[in-house]
């Protein structure tokens, strides 16, 4: 289907192509100076000590997992309203996730209140995830984490370019982590960033993004080292030289492309705030964003498939982030499902719509899909 307005698109033009073009003439592939660019360039801009770009969001998540030391028998707070790659990654080392509630139909984020009842002797870890760009209470989460003694990691792929007081998503935890998929603010494809300040993290992120070995192929192609030693037990989960290029430039635009999305937000809420048969989240929101998603609550006698339905049929895409993740058959077979009361995530997760958002949406564009949704809602209520 030809989309009249995409839920998400690239913001690419001449600048990407020209820099993809110079790695292709380059001819050096994998982790060369691309990389090493773009992981200077963004740790400058996010104002932490080391920056790794890997081949995903998903390897940052496992890499910081595995360099915090959680091993089994380990458990790690997450929330449940997010990708399942939040939770798969804690299931890689052999812990447990233990899923924990949102706030509320207007904070999207996890609750507080929920963290510090679920923490136990075995907790180790809380996994913050900043939904939908819009950050989580990190002051309390921090002050929640001293008090216990616990690591705490920023899933902040949808956060980037988002500030707390002097720092930025995901240089405030022990470890932050970025995905760079084609949908984010900052698109590579594939591709993402592990960061911190913390120096005995960065030497073992180091050596597990690259088979545990203590020397690249770029070292030994520049002469800086003829062999290597494997110390630890690690991955393949280097970034190739064409997402770095991407990354490079696609970072120069973030902060124009966040505002960007931010103008186009307020118009969104302009037309559709008071709208009968729908809420909508993170209004007058008391801490910072970088605007990565657009959701809406749908009323619970609004029926959702219907909804989106119609969207489609005006060639409109929509989608849901997320169907929870402990309704997943896989959690549901391999976990309590008693352990797992989440009642507004699951209310979120059945009423939920994603809306389009991203920086080549046009005035016109989002005026369209207000119209059509206010033409909608009185036909799908009940």
């Amino acid at each position: 289907m030809k989309w009249k307005v995409t839920l998400s698109d690239l913001n690419f033009d001449q600048h990407e192509q020209k820099i993809v073009s110079q790695v292709i003439q380059n001819k050096w592939l994998t982790m060369g100076e691309m990389v090493k660019k773009l992981e200077r360039n963004f740790a400058n801009f996010l104002g932490v000590k080391h920056a790794f770009a890997v081949s995903s969001g998903t390897a940052a998540l496992h890499l910081s997992l595995r360099a915090l030391n959680i091993k089994t028998e380990d458990e790690v707070l997450v929330p449940s309203l997010t990708f399942v790659a939040s939770a798969n990654a804690i299931l890689y080392v052999g812990a447990k996730p233990v899923f924990v509630d949102i706030t509320g139909l207007s904070d999207l984020n996890l609750s507080c209140d929920d963290l510090e009842n679920k923490i136990t002797p075995k907790t180790k870890a809380i996994m913050v995830v900043h939904y939908g760009g819009y950050l989580a209470d990190m002051e309390r989460i921090k002050k929640i984490a001293k008090k216990h003694n616990l690591f705490v990691i920023e899933d902040a792929a949808h956060a980037i370019g988002a500030k707390f007081k002097l720092k930025m998503a995901g240089g405030i935890g022990d470890i932050g982590c970025f995905s760079f998929f084609s949908n984010k603010n900052m698109a590579t494809g594939e591709g993402g960033m592990v960061v911190t300040n913390r120096d005995k993290f960065a030497q073992k992120i180091r050596l597990l993004r690259s088979h545990g070995m203590t020397s690249m192929t770029w070292d030994r192609h520049k002469g800086h080292a003829y062999s290597y030693d494997v110390t630890e037990l690690g991955y393949n989960y280097r970034m190739t030289e064409m997402n770095a290029a991407l990354g490079i430039e696609q970072l120069k635009k973030l902060r124009s492309s966040n505002r960007k999305r931010k103008s186009l937000i307020k118009i969104y809420v302009e037309n559709l705030e008071g709208t009968k048969g729908l809420s909508i989240p993170f209004l007058n929101y008391p801490r910072d964003s970088a605007f990565h998603l657009f959701p809406i609550i749908l009323d619970q006698d609004v029926n959702r498939e219907k909804f989106m339905d119609f969207l489609k049929r005006a060639k409109i895409q929509t989608s849901i982030h997320y169907p929870p993740i402990h309704k997943f058959s896989y959690y549901r077979k391999n976990f309590k499902e008693s352990e797992n009361h989440l009642p507004s995530t699951e209310y979120v997760g059945g009423h939920e719509v994603t809306l389009p958002l991203h920086p080549l949406l046009k005035k016109e564009d989002i005026l369209f899909v207000c119209d059509k949704i206010k033409e909608i809602l009185p036909q799908v209520r009940s």
